[in-house]
C-alpha cells in the first residue's frame, strides 16, 4: 500500500514487538499480527528503545519499496512493519530496475561492465595501443576510438554504481523499530545504511543485500568488490538485531557469474557491516547462512583511532548456518560471542594436526533437526546447489577483545572433527597492545574470574564433543605465526581479567542445551 493509504496502528506500550501490544485495526486480521517472542534488549545494546512509545501518528506498515524508503529517510521516532516481499530494485508500482536500466539513466550510455574489466587487463590495452601506433584497427574497430572507450570505463562504471545504489540502498534515520509482521517480510536486494545514528531496532525480518551489477575485481579470478551490505553501521550506536534471517538469497549460497577469461563475478558483500566507531550492538536470535563474508565488525588500520573504546558487541542466541567466514570478523572493539551454534560444512583438510580436547568417553550429541532457517543444503549435502568452501568462523584482528562461552560447532563433511578453522588472525602486531582473549568455561577455576561467572558454563562443544577453546585459539595463533608475516607472538594474550560481567538472557547447562534452544529460537517467528 502506499504511504498516503498506510494503515496508522493504534499501538499500546513502549515496545510493539508483541503480539497483546497490537490492537485490532483495519486491514489485517489478528492471525497476521505479530506474534514475536518475549524479549528484551540486553548486553551492549540494552539501552535500544528504537521508535520509542508507539502511537496512531507514528507506526506505519509498509509493502513496497518507495514507501519503506520514505519512512526510514524520516527523522522522527516511528515504528514500521514490513509486510510481504520488499524488492529493492523497485522502481514504481508496475516497474523492476535492472542493471541495464542503471546505465541508460546514468548518462553513460557508452559503459560496459565487459568493457570494463577489459579495460583493466594490461596485456589487452597494450595490444589496442599497439594497433592504435600501427595506425591499424583491432577486432574490427577503429583503435584509437576503442582504446578511449576503454579508458573512459572505470570513471563511467562509478557513475552506472551510483545510479543503482540510488536505488537500492536507503540512507536511513535512527530512532527506528523496524518489525517484520510475519515470516513472509523479506527486503529483498534492499541495503539499509545508518550512517552516524542511534537507536535502532530490528526484528523479525528476512534481509538480503542487493546484487552489485557493477563490482570491482580484486584478485583473479574470484575476489570481487562488491559495493552493497544488506545492513551497514557507521558511527551507529545502540541497536539491537534480533530474531532475524540474513543470508544471500532463499535458495541458499549464490555462485558467482562465470565471466569473460575465466573470471569469477562475485556481486555480494556483507550482510551485516559495522565500523567507524559504531558502538553498544546486540545482535541475537538472528540467522546468518549460506554467505562467505557475513559480519566484518570494525574498519582499517586506519580507523582504529575511532573504534578504540567502542565497537562493542553482545553476540547471543545465533545460528551461523554455512556461513563461511567472518562469524564475525572483529577489530579493535570488544566482543562477547555466547551461546551461538555454527554450523557448517567442512570440505577442506585440517590446517595443521591438532590434540583432541574432548574426554573420549563423552558421545557426541543431538545433531541439528527441524530447523527454522531455510538451508539449500542437506546434512549429507547431497544436493548441487552451489556451496562455497569454508574458511573460518571467528576472525581475531587487530587489537580486539574476545570471550566466548558456551557454543556449539556443529560440523558435517569430509572433516567434520576439523577444529583448525574455528579462529582465524591478522595484525596482531603490537605485543604492547595485543588482542585478548578469554574463554572463562576453560578456567581452572571460577573464582580466578568471579565477575565472569555468569559466563563459566557450559563449555563450548564440536559434534557433541567438549573443546577448551583456549588451547584452541592459542594453538591456532602458532599455526598462523608460521604461515603468515603480519603478527608476532604476543599479539595475541590470554587476558580474562579486562572483561566485565554480562548477563545473558538464558543460562544453560550444556552446549546440547544451547543447541536444542538455538534451534528452536533463531530466526524469523511465524
Amino acid at each position: 500500500m502506499r504511504l498516503e493509504y498506510t494503515l496508522l496502528l493504534a499501538a499500546l506500550g513502549h515496545r510493539p514487538a508483541a503480539a497483546e501490544l497490537l490492537p485490532s485495526f483495519p486491514g489485517l486480521q489478528a492471525e497476521s499480527k505479530p506474534t514475536l517472542p518475549e524479549r528484551e534488549p540486553f548486553g551492549f545494546g540494552a539501552a535500544a528503545t528504537g521508535g520509542g512509545v508507539a502511537h496512531e501518528n507514528n507506526t506505519y506498515v509498509v509493502d513496497n519499496m518507495m514507501d519503506l524508503r520514505a519512512i526510514l529517510k524520516m527523522d522522527s521516532p516511528r515504528t514500521v512493519y514490513v509486510q510481504g516481499q520488499i524488492r529493492g530494485n523497485q522502481v514504481n508500482e508496475t516497474f523492476l530496475g535492472d542493471c541495464q536500466y542503471y546505465i541508460d539513466s546514468s548518462n553513460v550510455p557508452g559503459f560496459n561492465f565487459t568493457l570494463y574489466v577489459m579495460s583493466l587487463n594490461e596485456t589487452y590495452t597494450s595490444a589496442v595501443k599497439e594497433a592504435v601506433a600501427a595506425n591499424e584497427t583491432f577486432e574490427g574497430r577503429n583503435a584509437t576510438e576503442y582504446l578511449e572507450l576503454l579508458n573512459r570505463q572505470n570513471g563511467w562504471r562509478n557513475t552506472a554504481q551510483n545510479v543503482q545504489k540510488s536505488w537500492e540502498a536507503i540512507d536511513a534515520q535512527g530512532n527506528l523499530t523496524l518489525i517484520g509482521l510475519d515470516s513472509t517480510a523479506y527486503l529483498q536486494g534492499v541495503s539499509l545504511v545508518f550512517n552516524s545514528r542511534s537507536n535502532i531496532i530490528m526484528r523479525n525480518l528476512r534481509i538480503s543485500s542487493p546484487r552489485d551489477c557493477f563490482p570491482a575485481p580484486e584478485t583473479y579470478p574470484s575476489s570481487w568488490n562488491a559495493r552493497y551490505d544488506a545492513v551497514s553501521f557507521v558511527t551507529t550506536t545502540t541497536a539491537w538485531l534480533d530474531g532475524n534471517v540474513f543470508s544471500d538469497s532463499q535458495d541458499g549460497a549464490v555462485a558467482p557469474d562465470d565471466f569473460i577469461w575465466g573470471w569469477e563475478v562475485d556481486r555480494y558483500d556483507g550482510l551485516f557491516d559495522v565500523e567507524d566507531g559504531s558502538d553498544n550492538i546486540t545482535f541475537s536470535h538472528n540467522v546468518v547462512a549460506n554467505h562467505h563474508k557475513s559480519l566484518l565488525w570494525g574498519g582499517g588500520e586506519k580507523e582504529g583511532p575511532r573504534d578504540l573504546g567502542k565497537m562493542r558487541f553482545t553476540v547471543f542466541g545465533n545460528h551461523f548456518a554455512n556461513s563461511s567466514s567472518r562469524n564475525p570478523l572483529m577489530r579493535f572493539g570488544t566482543f562477547y560471542i555466547a551461546n551461538n551454534v555454527f554450523s557448517n560444512y567442512a570440505n577442506r583438510a585440517p590446517l595443521y594436526s591438532s590434540s583432541d580436547e574432548a574426554p573420549s568417553s563423552h558421545l557426541p550429541g543431538p545433531r541439528l533437526e527441524g530447523r527454522k532457517w531455510d538451508a539449500s543444503e542437506d546434512e549429507d549435502h547431497t544436493s548441487s546447489s552451489y556451496m562455497p568452501d569454508f574458511q573460518y568462523h571467528l576472525g581475531i584482528y587487530n587489537l580486539s577483545s574476545v570471550l566466548v562461552s558456551g557454543n556449539y560447532f556443529d560440523q558435517t563433511g569430509t572433516y567434520l572433527d576439523d577444529s583448525t578453522r574455528f579462529f582465524t588472525f591478522q595484525n596482531l602486531a603490537t605485543p604492547d597492545q595485543p588482542a585478548s582473549f578469554c574463554s572463562p568455561p576453560d578456567v581452572p577455576s571460577s573464582s580466578d574470574v568471579p565477575q565472569l561467572g555468569s559466563l563459566a558454563q557450559p563449555q563450548s562443544v564440536l559434534n557433541g564433543k567438549l573443546v577448551n577453546l583456549t588451547a584452541n585459539v592459542f594453538q591456532t595463533f602458532a599455526y598462523y605465526l608460521d604461515a603468515k608475516s603480519d603478527s608476532v607472538e604476543g599479539g595475541l594474550r590470554l587476558d580474562c581479567a579486562k572483561f566485565e560481567g554480562q548477563n545473558m538472557p538464558v543460562s544453560f547447562d550444556t552446549a546440547d542445551d544451547v543447541l536444542a534452544y538455538v534451534t528452536q529460537n533463531a530466526g524469523q517467528n511465524n
